[in-house]
């Protein structure tokens, strides 16, 4: 049984939703992929967007045989750039003696359009890299236009105070 299939049985028990009901969505949702490949790509961009893993198997049973290249590149294409602006973890260890110490920094995810950011966030050039990245709620060193861009209110030079 696959991890999908595992959490859609686990999904149908907690919510009381019969699980043919919840195999004939999955079904139509594969359907529909194979018919549309901006839909693949759309889905892709989701699982990519939850960092879930890239699995195309569905293609070969599920679409007619001229349409599996294009489908299964619309699916990865749309995944690739999910994947490209899926948030970042980092976990820690807390407590004393023997680990790594030193602080962490994760880089503002770039953009390419306001929808790509979180909400409250807009995409702007970053003067000092070139690249467009999503301002707002930004800690200290982000790069911001605006004092509203941080979390601190305070922008200085293009950086969060």
């Amino acid at each position: 049984m696959t991890r999908f299939a595992s959490l859609l049985a686990l999904a149908s028990l907690a919510a009381c939703i019969p699980m043919a009901q919840i195999q004939q969505q999955e079904q139509q949702h594969v359907a529909r992929m194979c018919q549309d490949p901006n839909y693949a790509y759309e889905s892709g961009y989701n699982s990519g967007l939850e960092r879930r893993r890239l699995d195309t198997t569905w293609v070969d049973t599920s679409c007619m045989p001229e349409w599996r290249a294009q489908i299964r590149q619309s699916y990865q294409t749309g995944y690739e750039s999910g994947m490209q602006h899926a948030p970042i973890v980092v976990n820690g260890m807390g407590g004393g003696g023997g680990g790594a110490r030193g602080a962490v920094y994760v880089t503002q995810p770039s953009c390419t359009f306001s929808s790509d950011c979180d909400e409250g966030q807009s995409c702007r050039r970053d003067s000092a890299s070139g690249q467009n990245v999503c301002m707002g709620g930004g800690y200290a060193g982000d790069a911001c236009w605006f004092s509203s861009d941080c979390v601190s209110d305070r922008c200085s030079s293009n950086r969060c105070q």
